[in-house]
């Protein structure tokens, strides 16, 4: 293979060298025969012997052509490098408990907040990103990487049938997306906090705790440097929870037989935000610009922990040879050959 393949039409050249070479040897030789006895004219005029001009030929032919695939830059066999280069690292933290199947946010939290996210990666092409589901318990989605097309691949199944995470715990799921980082590595990251903000208790002084310990832990994670934004998906008002049963029929969740109403907790996101220098957005009139702008505000951080397969370029080669070619040719041209 070549990298600059276009060049080796370059080689058509030789055919007209080759030809004007032969040509100029034949009129040389008509002359010679003009003058008299073609081998004592060659021996008193001290040229070259016919076998020693066509070597050099060949010498001079083949180094041009060796010049020409050199410049074609050839390859062959295979390596790996790594791609050291800077940008920001950011790891998208996504709610994915019952309540958001709710449909107060159409179609549903869940798939609104997947077109967020879908639409953020194309966006931010070239950075790296990382995903994790969370609810009562958390997983990673898909972890950090550049692969826009795999990341989407895993993101787009997201609705609300695929909803299994229980109930919603954003103290923990803080807590665990800083493991999420390389080691060590958190200072300058950015965390995108995608959620209702419910966190459901048996009281409010339950509920008001959990809230609470969410906000510590948002305040812990400013500590070793980390930025959220939060985005609150549902509206004031809510929405009641639809479940559905294996064969796709769908009811509500009740409590005290009535349907539960899912609403969403702004102060809580508003707090979280706030405590890690971050900004909460509203879902309702979300605007993916002013939250790419606000991720840009992060500093870029190095990644270099991609690498890729290369392909070793073997011009050198090809122009050693040509430069020994050439370098054999002057001295021949300096011994002489003459018959």
């Amino acid at each position: 293979m070549a990298t600059r393949p276009e060049y080796l039409l370059f080689l058509l050249i030789l055919v007209p060298l080759a030809g004007l070479f032969w040509w100029a040897q034949t009129a040389e030789r008509r002359d010679r025969q003009l003058l008299g006895d073609e081998m004592l004219v060659g021996t008193l005029l001290h040229t070259a012997t016919r076998r020693y001009r066509w070597l050099r030929m060949g010498m001079q032919l083949a180094a041009v052509g060796l010049i020409v695939v050199a410049l074609a830059r050839p390859t062959w066999g295979t390596g790996e490098e790594t791609v050291k280069r800077s940008g920001l690292q950011i790891m998208i933290l996504l709610d994915g408990s019952t309540s958001m199947a709710a449909e107060d946010i159409q179609p549903s939290r869940i798939e609104a907040s997947k077109d967020i996210v879908l639409n953020l990666l194309d966006r931010l092409e070239g950075n790296q990103i990382g995903m994790m589901m969370f609810g009562a318990t958390s997983y990673v989605q898909f972890p950090m990487t550049s692969d826009v097309a795999a990341a989407r691949s895993l993101v787009a199944p997201l609705n609300p049938r695929s909803l299994s995470l229980g109930s919603t715990n954003i103290t923990a799921a803080i807590q665990d997306s800083l493991r999420a980082f390389p080691l060590g590595q958190i200072e300058g990251r950015t965390l995108i906090l995608i959620t209702d903000g419910e966190q459901p208790g048996s009281s409010a002084e339950v509920r008001a705790q959990r809230d609470a310990e969410a906000v510590a832990a948002a305040s812990e994670a400013a500590k070793v440097g980390l930025t959220i934004h939060t985005i609150g998906m549902a509206t004031a008002e809510g929405a009641p929870i639809p479940i559905y049963d294996d064969l796709g029929g769908q009811s509500y969740i009740e409590e005290n037989g009535e349907r539960v109403q899912s609403k969403l907790n702004a102060p809580l996101l508003e707090q979280i935000a706030s405590a890690t220098g971050g900004t909460y957005f509203s879902a309702e009139d979300f605007d993916l610009a002013k939250l790419e702008r606000a991720l840009q505000q992060s500093a870029p951080v190095d990644l270099t922990d991609q690498t890729r397969r290369t392909r070793s370029e073997r011009f050198y080669v090809f122009a050693g040879l040509a430069l020994i070619l050439l370098v054999a040719d002057v001295l021949l041209g300096r011994r002489g050959g003459t018959v």
